[in-house]
This record gives C-alpha cells, structure tokens and sequence, in this order.
C-alpha cells in the first residue's frame, strides 16, 4: 500500500490556519464571559431546574413557548450540577460549542458543494462567526439566536441544491436533524423552512427537492416532536389554547415601530444592493437563499407583532451576511451603478462589523464577567439580594422579565413562582391603576374570568412559596401602562389573603425605582413560654 505525506510546510500552513480560527473564535466569545446574561435565557435556566426539580410545565411552570427549549435546557442544569458551576457559565460554554459545531459543519457542507475557492469559504464563515457571536450581543442564547445557528447549515446545504450538486447522504441527514430542532423552536420558524423549499422546487422545477434526507429529516424531527408533545406535556395545547390570545394581545408593537427597527432598514438596503449589483458567479446561489431567508425572517419578526429587538435579530444578522457576500462577490464589474453600490456595501459592513464590537467592548467594560460589582442599578440591586435573601427566594411585581431576570441567577436566590413576570397587566390596564382606583373595584369578583385567573395564579404562587424579598415597581410614569403608574400592591389587596400576607413584610430600601421589602422574622410560641423559635 503506499505510503501518503503531506509536504511540511502543508502542515504548517494548516496548522497556523487552525490557531487563527481559534484565537479568531476566542476573541469574539471573550465579550460572551465578560458580559451579562440575556433575561429570558436566565428565565428558562430557572424554569429548567424547576421542572427537574419536580415541578409539572404547563401546571406549575407556565411557559408560553413549546417545551422544546425548556428540554434543551436541561443540559445547562444538569452540567452545572454535575461539575458544580454556576448555570451560566454551563450555558454559555455550551452555546459556544453548538455554535463552533455549526460552524464546522457549516465549513463541511461549503468544502462538499465546491461552489466556492477555499479563502471564500472562510471569509463566509468569518461573516458568519461575526454574526453569531459580537452581533448577537445581549440577544446570545435567545431562541432566535439558537435557531439561526442550527439552520445555517441548512442554508448553506440549500445554496449547493440550487446548483444541483450531489451532496451524499450522511451529512445531509445530519444537517436536516439540526436544523429540524431549531426550526422546532418556535412554530412562526416554520416559515423559514417553507420558504426554502418553495424557492428550491421552483429552481428544481419539480417537487422531487421534498424528498432531499435533509428535508426528510427536518420532517422527522416535527413529527418526533409532536409525538413528544402530547406523551410528555399534554397540557400544553389546552394551556396555549387559554393563554395565546392573551399573550398575543400584550406588548403590540405599532406598524411604525416595526417599520423603523434597525433590522429592517438593513433588509431593505440588502435587498436594494442585490438588486444593483445583480451577483454572478460563485456566490451568486449563496446570496439568492440568504436573501429569501432574510425576507423570511423579517416577516416572521413583523408575525409576532411585538417589537422586540431579538425578534429581528436572524433578519439584521442575515442582512448582514447577505451584504458582506455582496460586497466581495462580484469582482472586476465595470457598470458605474454595480461598483458604487459594492463600495455602499463594504461601508455599510465595516460600519456593522465596528459598531458591534464597539458595543462588545462597552459590555465588558460595564460588567466585567461581574454584575454584582457593577455600579448600575443591576448590580446594586444584586448586592442587595445577596445581603438579604442569600439562599431564599424573591418575587418581582413587573410586568417585565428583565425586572427579575438575570437578578435571580445573579443574587444567588431562587424563584419559586410558575411565571416570570405579569406581562398580562398592561393590556388589562392600558391606563395604569392607581390605589384609589383598586379601591373602587371591591372585590375580584367583578373581575372577568381571564383576568380573575391569571390574579389567582400570582396569589396562590406568593401564598404558597412566601419569598424572602418582594420587589415592587413603584415608577411613576411607567411605558407599559403608557406613561401611567400601576399600584400592583393595592391591586393585589383586593384579596384578603394577599393583604394579610402582606402585612409580613417589612419595607427595607429603595433601589432607583424599585421598592424592597423583607419578610419579618416571625416568632412561634411553643409548649414553653420563654422558648421562641425564629421562623422567616
């Protein structure tokens, strides 16, 4: 048999290729470690252990979102268990590990279809890796941010289909699982998905594309899941069938405010400079698909109607990529038109690609891998936590998730209710409420029955868990109730219980606009008059 070698100087260039990639890939996770935790990511960490922990989802836990990302986030939990670290260090090392897993696959599937040179490949997944990582900024770890890396792959995949080159079975197969449990995320991904295969059966002219093993595995992986959905939660439909219309009629963005996001006025200038410069050659496939997905993802941002920046974040970061391809993918072009729109698209991606590390380095220098030292609000109200409530629990009277969440994870408390926030209220009570207001209700009877259970749900939760610190929102003029104040206290008093369980606490300090209460120490007389057993 003969014997193969490989010129050493191969091996060098190789092996200075793979320590660039890997300083390249440190460097731009470092912001990640250094920064602070997204606020619905460190809800699910807590919702995860939760359920670990014994407690029924859809029951006791109450998630809007299907299980599937509540599931994934056992690994976290259980890793932080095992080796004994903090969740979100378990998190975050697993993050970077799915994402430079996708990137190598991402990596495979552009050296298989052989569409592009080798340095091309790597600058589109240089782009990518900007896009993943200093981009995603807060947003890292959120559910579009996750779906976004493990559908990369799948556009990529969909690129070389366009050009109809044979990609084997093996890998397909693998990058059709992925992309199948990122699109499970949420239910409006699905439109991703469509849209890719629509544009792949008009370029195939037939319907034959549908059977591809990546499409049949994304196929697979829905199916699985909705078996899994109704063995393991059947509560689910019943409690998204109660709670879409309320959740759906919260926090609606105005037609404005979607028009003018940042991730919109990208797509549109992506679109604009494909249109102009009319790519040909080698990337032309690869920017045909990252414009429908961009498209596509923008209108799913615009679905869900809520406003929300990482809502649109796979649109700005999939405008982003778009642009970078077109801004080296159409070379010695002498159209007046072609080249000014290439030097539009480079100063737009320079300006991108400084603007997000400009903002990395800012995180870190505010929170330096730790809040609780900061000296912002956060970091204030974590010490306080910490001196109060170490190893006891708090609740948070907002209508926002940010108001407890990464609180929670950083003050070294725990939550115990089923629910992150009262998200519901501000729809209820477009117009605030105001103590007297709440007085002239009377009872919660006069209350509708949404209404009337959703305010069952938070007293039962605060008369069953008792947490150490309340923490109430006492703005004046808060934007969730259009510039009108909220007495959640007063509302919540409506129900005897909820007042004479209020009477055990005790208000200690005030924190920017928060007010903090502590549970007294109660005593418990016993058989013995003098014997006092301290009880919190």
């Amino acid at each position: 048999m003969p014997v193969v070698t490989v010129p050493s100087k191969s091996l060098a260039r190789r092996g200075l290729t793979v320590c660039i990639w890997v300083v390249g890939f440190g460097l731009a996770a470092l912001p990640v470690f250094l920064g602070l935790l997204n606020h619905d990511v460190a809800w699910l960490l807590c919702a995860a252990d939760s359920v670990l922990g014994g407690r029924r989802l859809y029951v006791e836990v109450l998630e809007i979102n299907p299980p599937l990302i509540v599931w994934l986030t056992f690994a976290p939990v259980l890793l932080a268990r095992g080796l004994e670290i903090s969740e979100i260090l378990s998190f975050r090392i697993l993050m970077l590990g799915v994402l430079a897993g996708s990137l190598f696959l991402s990596g495979r599937t552009l050296a298989r279809a052989n569409l592009v040179s080798l340095s091309m490949r790597r600058y589109v997944l240089g782009i990518a890796m900007v896009a993943f990582l200093p981009l995603a900024g807060y947003d890292f770890g959120q559910r579009e941010h996750l779906m976004l890396i493990l559908c990369f792959p799948f556009l990529l995949l969909g690129s070389a289909r366009v050009k109809d080159r044979p990609m084997g079975v093996g890998m397909p197969c693998l990058v059709g699982l992925i992309a199948g449990v990122g699109l499970a995320l949420k239910p409006h991904f699905l439109l991703l998905w469509i849209a890719i295969e629509v544009t792949l059966a008009w370029a195939w002219r037939g319907w034959r594309i549908w059977f591809r093993p990546e499409a049949i595995a994304v196929m697979v992986v829905g199916l699985v899941y909705g078996i899994a959905i109704l063995v393991f939660t059947p509560e689910y439909p019943g409690w998204l069938r109660w709670i879409a219309p309320v959740y759906a009629a919260c926090s609606q963005a105005s037609v404005s405010t979607l028009m003018s996001a940042p991730a919109t006025r990208l797509s549109m200038v992506a679109s604009l400079a494909f249109l102009a410069i009319r790519p040909r050659g080698e990337l032309r496939a690869y920017c045909q698909l990252l414009l429908i997905a961009n498209l596509s993802l923008l209108g799913i941002a615009f679905l869900q109607n809520k406003g929300y920046s990482y809502h649109f974040y796979p649109a700005f970061a999939t405008a982003m990529m778009l642009i970078g391809l077109l801004a080296v993918g159409a070379r010695g072009v002498e159209d007046r038109l072609q080249r000014g729109s290439i030097l539009m698209t480079r100063c737009v991606l320079v300006a991108i690609v400084c603007g997000a590390a400009y903002a990395r380095i800012g995180d870190s220098l505010i929170w330096r891998g730790c809040p609780g030292e900061s000296d912002t609000t956060l970091g204030q109200m974590i010490r306080l936590v910490r001196d109060n409530a170490r190893s006891g629990s708090l609740y948070t009277f907002s209508p926002a998730v940010a108001a407890s969440f990464p609180l929670v994870n950083y003050g070294e408390v725990s939550w115990k209710a089923g629910h992150a926030c009262l998200l519901f209220l501000p729809k209820l009570y477009p117009e605030g409420l105001l103590a007297t207001q709440a007085e002239a209700m009377g009872m919660t009877g006069e209350m509708g029955r949404t209404e009337r259970s959703l305010f069952e749900i938070v007293v039962n939760d605060l008369l069953r868990d008792r947490p150490t610190l309340l923490l109430v929102d006492a703005t004046e003029q808060m934007p969730a109730f259009n510039g009108r104040r909220f007495d959640y206290l007063a509302y919540y008093s409506l129900d005897p219980r909820f007042a004479d369980f209020l009477r055990e606490y005790e208000r200690i300090s005030d924190v920017d606009t928060f007010r903090v209460y502590r549970r007294k120490i109660q005593t418990v007389t016993t058989t013995h008059a003098w014997e006092k057993i301290p009880v919190r």
